[in-house]
């Protein structure tokens, strides 16, 4: 295909969507959705994550010690539940320290043990475990692990939640995009289709004069991703938007549930949406295109060769 034909079918291309701007508009409208979503719920995963993360550092598994552990075994212990598969973190908590920190947290209420020895509290593991997933079987092994280990506390339905909420998020924000790809496929295809019947008869002039269907094919794919990038572009601009006036909206709400927690900025999740949202664009108009365009040439070919043998 020369340089000046390929200038030609692509201002073609470009013609068709003003042509049929009704169909072409939505078609847009229908990708914007999509794109819409898939941002939100791409954004949305990313955030719940660092909020999974955060409540799961808090949702420890208390490993107590027997009384009287000599320090050098309290250390092996250490070193032997860190190499722990399911294992990130593991932070000792003395008498003193376990001591300290109900004072914290009762205020006045614990004057009445402030002539008690810190000593009856027992040391203990803070075990962070590395997966959710895996939390039952972290806890059936610590339970097991040794003998210098007295009981383990957890808290093990709170796991299960977060890990329930996670698994739902997912496959109903998957299911929904996956429908409306679907959706933004089929409206394109019938965008593009309806530009082929309304131009069927330049197509049998370019077929009768020996046209290569790549030439055939060139406006209406140029036609398909157009109207991808339009989409692309109208969707990243709504998502980042929707977005920013979410974070404002959250931010103290998730600030004080959590402290310190903020939510991530948009540009920090730029390298991965941006190439996501054109690649889905792209993917999107030209394969409803090309789905387009290959039917009709077939259909109108089975057509062509039935009117040949009669």
């Amino acid at each position: 295909m020369r340089s000046r034909g390929r200038g030609y079918l692509t201002r073609m291309g470009f013609r068709n969507i003003i042509t049929n701007r009704t169909m072409s508009m939505a078609s847009v409208l229908v990708l914007v959705s999509c794109l819409m979503l898939i941002g939100l719920v791409f954004l949305a995963a990313i955030n719940f994550n660092a909020v999974f993360r955060e409540v799961s550092s808090y949702n420890v598994i208390r490993v107590f010690l027997v009384p009287g552990l000599p320090d050098y075994q309290r250390h092996g212990l250490q070193s032997r539940i860190e190499g722990m598969d399911n294992v990130r973190e593991v932070v000792y908590v003395s008498s003193e320290e376990a001591f300290r920190r109900m004072q914290q947290s009762h205020g006045d209420e614990f004057r009445l043990l402030d002539d008690v020895d810190p000593g009856f509290l027992p040391p203990s593991f803070e075990v962070s475990p590395e997966r959710l997933g895996e939390f039952d079987e972290t806890v059936m092994l610590l339970e097991t692990f040794d003998p210098a280990v007295d009981r383990v506390m957890h808290f093990q339905g709170v796991a299960q939640q977060l890990r329930a909420v996670e698994t739902a998020f997912f496959i109903v924000g998957g299911a929904v995009v996956t429908v409306l790809l679907l959706v933004s496929i089929f409206i394109i295809s019938s965008t593009v289709q309806a530009t082929m019947y309304s131009r069927q008869q330049e197509i049998k002039v370019m077929k009768s004069v020996g046209a290569a269907p790549a030439f055939i094919r060139w406006p209406f794919l140029v036609e398909g991703m157009s109207i991808g990038l339009i989409g692309t572009a109208l969707a990243f601009g709504v998502v980042f938007l929707v977005y920013l006036g979410l974070a404002a909206a959250l931010e103290p709400l998730l600030g004080s549930l959590l402290e310190g927690f903020t939510v991530l900025p948009f540009a920090q999740q730029l390298p991965i949406l941006l190439p996501l949202f054109v690649g889905v664009g792209l993917l999107t108009g030209g394969g409803g295109s090309m789905l387009s365009i290959t039917r009709y040439l077939k259909e109108k070919v089975y057509e062509n060769s039935e009117l040949d043998e009669t």
